[in-house]
């Protein structure tokens, strides 16, 4: 399956969602795609990254997330129970393979894109508020995996946009939830390389 066979099919892999949450998925789909063709276009004199080359995957499998830590030599200890589910954050992995070698892997970038609130609207309909935080909450999940997959990279290649009410400036309760899973480091900041990158093992 190509890469943009694979895009489309990403869009579909959720369970239904409002109007504006289907165009944020295919928006997202949309820049991957960009991502990628830019990406071939800046390094296609070397022809195919000199045996290797980019694809896009929906999710990634707990197996696959082990083993990339494994195979660093930094952890021994590893649960593999639940290791045939997966994650699959809304705009899927762009990962970097190795032609001819199926457990070569390494993580590009895996994209989120999560609209936050809908108090605005249930305001306009004269329904109550509801807490705020629950799509924040399932970005963790996410974040935490690939946190701990990357950890003794000096990147984890992670990019997130976020949307909706809940990120209104005079709310604290979403950006304070997000900037606990950014530890603590500034929000709306590129960072290319980890700021504290001392150890060996553990780089934040």
């Amino acid at each position: 399956m190509s890469n943009g066979d694979k895009l489309r099919q990403n869009l579909n892999q959720h369970l239904p969602k409002n109007t504006k949450s289907k165009q944020d998925d295919k928006n997202i789909s949309i820049a991957m795609q960009n991502v990628i063709e830019y990406l071939n276009d800046r390094f296609k004199d070397i022809g195919n990254f000199k045996g290797f080359c980019i694809d896009f995957e929906k999710s990634l499998s707990i197996k696959a997330m082990i083993e990339n830590i494994r195979h660093s030599n930094v952890r021994k200890q590893f649960d593999y129970t639940y290791e045939a589910n997966a994650i699959k954050p809304d705009g899927g992995f762009l990962i970097l393979k190795k032609i001819g070698d199926e457990n070569y892997q390494k993580l590009l970038l895996a994209a989120e894109m999560k609209r936050q609130g809908t108090n605005d609207k249930r305001q306009k309909e004269g329904k109550d508020k509801q807490a705020q935080g629950n799509a924040i909450e399932r970005l963790g999940k996410n974040l935490t995996g690939i946190k701990a997959m990357m950890n003794h990279e000096d990147i984890t290649p992670f990019l997130c946009f976020g949307s909706g009410c809940d990120f209104a400036d005079n709310s604290t309760t979403v950006p304070a939830k997000i900037s606990t899973l950014n530890e603590f480091y500034y929000l709306n900041r590129t960072y290319i390389f980890k700021k504290d990158g001392y150890s060996d093992n553990i780089k934040f």
